[in-house]
């Protein structure tokens, strides 16, 4: 299968930084992905690529198979949906404000008016179809702007960071609509969010970035600091490494993280006693949230759960190896 993206020795520069480096990237067709990744690891900037909004300033990008040398087709331009983090919509209905976006597309007049019923009733906003634009929550923004990106169909979704700034109720019915549209076999939807559990929950593959490069570890457990004689100092603890390279990053799986009631008599270096502060479900296994003075995240089996009593607020310790820890 054709990928949607091909990315091949991208780089941007900014203000003579490097902002984004990927040698090489491959987005598959017909899948969730999420950027993960904190603010300035290159999220938006990637983005703004995906959308053909700007160029890198060196390499190539391919947009299913095929080679984008100087701009989008009409074709092309109308298989790509984009919402920026701050949508805006223009003064007018929300019905309005979708028109002209199809209108903008190509998309014959007599077409548009079912176009726009499906879309707000894909975001449950036909109900405000007639409300002026500018009036909308937060939350309704957000959702009336992907009803104008999706509004003529397009193949591919793009969503810079659209849980920022959200109350939770919102939050979780951009959630809801996310899934069902990622439900659909034909669509490649990319998302951008610096909650990595949140991203990957949703999404079928995550893309993750630390300063514009991406990097296979997951971002579940990411510490900054300095390496020092195989100790990690993040300015709270000490981790200890099996490396003395020189790195201002660290990562912890937190599959190879084990929970305990109390210090195991055990080889590995790291042992941390902290206060247990969330658990969640999510696909059958159990998530954890510890404050060790840093917060660390584990995932563990129901069954464990069970076997060592957690709940809230109770203290636990939590042991790794010194090879569980990837540097950066």
């Amino acid at each position: 299968m054709t990928n949607a993206y091909q990315l091949d020795n991208i780089k941007v520069f900014y203000q003579q930084k490097c902002s984004l480096d990927l040698p090489q990237l491959s987005i598959p067709n017909q899948q969730c992905i999420a950027l993960l990744g904190d603010n300035g690891a290159g999220k938006s900037t990637l983005l703004n690529l995906l959308a053909f909004l700007n160029r890198p300033s060196q390499g190539q990008i391919q947009l299913s198979g095929q080679a984008i040398e100087s701009g989008l087709s009409p074709q092309q331009r109308r298989s790509i949906g984009y919402v920026n983090q701050q949508p805006f919509l223009l003064t007018g209905s929300v019905s309005s404000n979708i028109d002209l976006a199809l209108k903008l597309q190509g998309i014959p007049s007599a077409e548009r008016p079912s176009c726009i019923a499906k879309a707000l009733e894909r975001v449950n906003l036909d109900h405000l179809a007639k409300q002026t634009a500018t009036t909308l929550s937060g939350g309704e923004l957000k959702r009336a702007a992907i009803a104008r990106a999706i509004a003529h169909d397009p193949a591919i979704l793009l969503l810079d960071e659209p849980f920022s700034h959200l109350d939770q109720n919102h939050i979780q019915q951009l959630e809801a609509i996310i899934e069902q549209l990622a439900a659909q076999k034909d669509k490649t939807i990319i998302f951008s969010t610096h909650d990595r559990l949140q991203g990957a929950a949703l999404a079928d593959n995550t893309i993750n970035l630390i300063k514009g490069k991406v990097t296979k570890s997951p971002l579940l457990n990411v510490f900054h600091g300095e390496l020092s004689e195989h100790f990690f100092d993040t300015g709270n603890i000490k981790i200890h490494t099996t490396s003395q390279q020189q790195a201002s990053h660290i990562a912890i799986d937190p599959h190879e993280i084990i929970i305990s009631n109390g210090i195991l008599s055990s080889s590995m270096r790291n042992q941390f006693t902290g206060r247990l502060t969330a658990i969640s479900e999510e696909a059958g296994t159990i998530h954890l949230t510890i404050d060790c003075g840093e917060r660390f995240y584990a995932i563990i089996s129901p069954e464990a759960l069970h076997e060592l009593g957690l709940s809230i607020g109770k203290s636990v310790c939590l042991s790794f190896k010194s090879t569980a820890v990837s540097i950066f």
